[in-house]
């Protein structure tokens, strides 16, 4: 009767008892998706209570996210370790999540980086991403950017959109890394096509510029678009210049002002201001200084300089808005303050002739002297006159103020 050989019982032995492992770790997860979490968790407590590594995760999974009983991030973390010391990734991963939401619950200070670099060693792609951000932030021990384009490609490659996003942008600005348009933009592009809205928006500015690829406006306009209809306020941005202009779609102002609407609604300055522009001289939209205010308002309140001025021309001329001086010298004063010439030059005169501001001439002096040195013919002229009108004391104590002057921040 032929005998097995100890070296092919012990190769037996290994296969059932990965079999079995497997089996296993393939009902924990059977358990987990079962839909019944109260259920779940009477069958996975005895599991992980016997060292099951994958029951162990899925008990943390029930426990993080409160399915059943009630959520408790330190037992989840007490699970996770438990699972994590038996190397699984996943397992690892959610418990660097945790620790990095709640450090009271960490072991020690590095406990959560260290659990993360674990798991990124054992391939888990979310913890890759989450190394490469803690490089990439300086918030890893010891940690570089060189560190951080690692770790990102390593996600990167298991088809990580955000990694792919993010190592696209570092080749494209040199951040850690050579300058690399064509890789660039094949990682962004990879990004792009999985249908993340940054990603989508970079690489129409590279088919914008020509940068790493040929350039290509219909293609610019085409990623802007799909951008823009996910809400990337950029995109939206880009999108209407690219209407507005007929560059690379057919030139369309009302589409234009649309999507700059879009824009401006969530809040970016540059498509307030713009839309101001256009409100103000009919163009895309219906002509309404009473909409150029509002949309002027909102950027002005953001800092734009160039928002404040033209506020205060609707106010001076009582343009959508009540006629009110003294608001005209308040917003061309914010204007000047962050060294816009013409608020500067305005706001000059207005001190001279006591506009909506006391009377003040060394101030005034000072305005267009600044106004004058930023190259304004208009300032330059005021300026001349303005020395006529003042003493030679005056004019000293405002060309002191004036070189020790300095913008606004």
């Amino acid at each position: 009767m032929p005998r097995f050989r100890p070296a092919l019982w012990l190769l037996l032995l290994c296969c059932l008892l990965a079999r079995s492992g497997q089996a296993f770790a393939q009902s924990a997860e059977a358990i987990y998706n079962q839909g019944d979490h109260a259920a779940s968790f009477k069958q996975l407590k005895p599991l992980a209570e016997a060292g099951d590594a994958s029951a162990q995760y899925y008990l943390g999974l029930l426990y993080e996210f409160g399915l059943h009983p009630a959520k408790s991030l330190s037992e989840a973390a007490r699970w996770y370790r438990l699972s994590g010391k038996q190397d699984n990734p996943k397992a690892l991963y959610h418990l660097g999540v945790i620790l990095t939401q709640s450090p009271k619950l960490a072991q020690s200070p590095d406990e959560a980086e260290k659990a993360f670099k674990r798991s990124a060693e054992l391939g888990e792609m979310s913890s890759q991403f989450a190394m490469a951000e803690l490089n990439a932030k300086g918030k890893a021990a010891g940690g570089t950017m060189a560190q951080a384009e690692e770790w990102y490609r390593k996600a990167a490659e298991q088809g990580d959109f955000k990694s792919q996003y993010q190592l696209g942008m570092m080749l494209v600005t040199g951040r850690g890394v050579p300058v690399d348009l064509q890789e660039a933009a094949k990682w962004l592009r990879l990004a792009a096509d999985a249908g993340f809205a940054p990603a989508q928006y970079q690489f129409g500015v590279l088919n914008d510029r020509g940068q790493g690829l040929h350039p290509n406006p219909q293609e610019a306009a085409r990623w802007y678009q799909k951008a823009a209809e996910q809400g990337d306020v950029d995109a939206q941005f880009n999108l209407a210049v690219k209407y507005d202009k007929g560059d690379g779609v057919p030139s369309d102002p009302t589409q234009a002002a649309s999507w700059l609407e879009k824009a401006a609604t969530q809040g970016d300055q540059a498509a307030q201001l713009a839309l101001g522009v256009w409100c103000e001289k009919g163009h895309g939209v219906a002509q309404s200084n009473v909409q150029a205010a509002h949309w002027f308002e909102l950027a002005a309140g953001k800092g734009s300089p160039e928002a404040q001025y033209m506020l205060a021309m609707l106010y001076a001329k009582g343009q959508g808005v009540k006629l009110n001086q003294a608001d005209a010298a308040k917003w061309l004063t914010r204007a000047a303050e962050l060294n816009d010439a013409d608020a500067q030059d305005d706001l000059g005169v207005r001190y001279f002739e006591g506009n909506g501001v006391r009377k003040n001439p060394v101030t005034g002096y000072m305005w267009l002297t600044l106004a004058a040195g930023q190259g304004s013919d208009e300032a330059k002229q005021n300026l001349e006159f303005a020395a006529t009108k003042i003493t030679d004391k005056q004019k000293a104590q405002a060309e002191k103020l004036a070189k020790n002057w300095q913008v606004k921040r």
